[in-house]
């Protein structure tokens, strides 16, 4: 499956790319004149790109990327389902 389509394509199919995006998760490079212009990703990862700029911003983000690499190296995490489960159960408590 290709991934870079040129914006003709995306003018005539945008509800199929948005589709195909949002289902597979690879974004879509999109070119005009045969040269990349564009880039359409999913509104998810999207937001989780911004997340990562902001986080870019605070002086002790590689002190807190590295901490976070050494708890992952170290056994000391939690996976998502369990981590939305737990918080699922702490809102209903409050």
């Amino acid at each position: 499956m290709e991934n870079i389509i040129p914006i003709t394509d995306l003018q005539q199919k945008t509800k199929k790319c948005i589709e195909r995006v949002r289902a597979t998760g690879v974004p879509l490079v999109i070119t005009q004149r045969g040269r990349a212009a564009a880039v359409l990703v999913s509104a998810a990862d999207f937001e989780g790109y911004l997340i990562a700029l902001d986080e870019k911003n605070y002086p002790d983000w590689r002190e807190k990327l590295r901490r976070g690499i050494e708890d992952l190296d170290n056994g000391r995490f939690i996976e998502l389902g369990a981590f939305l489960k737990k918080e699922k159960k702490l809102r209903r408590r409050a």
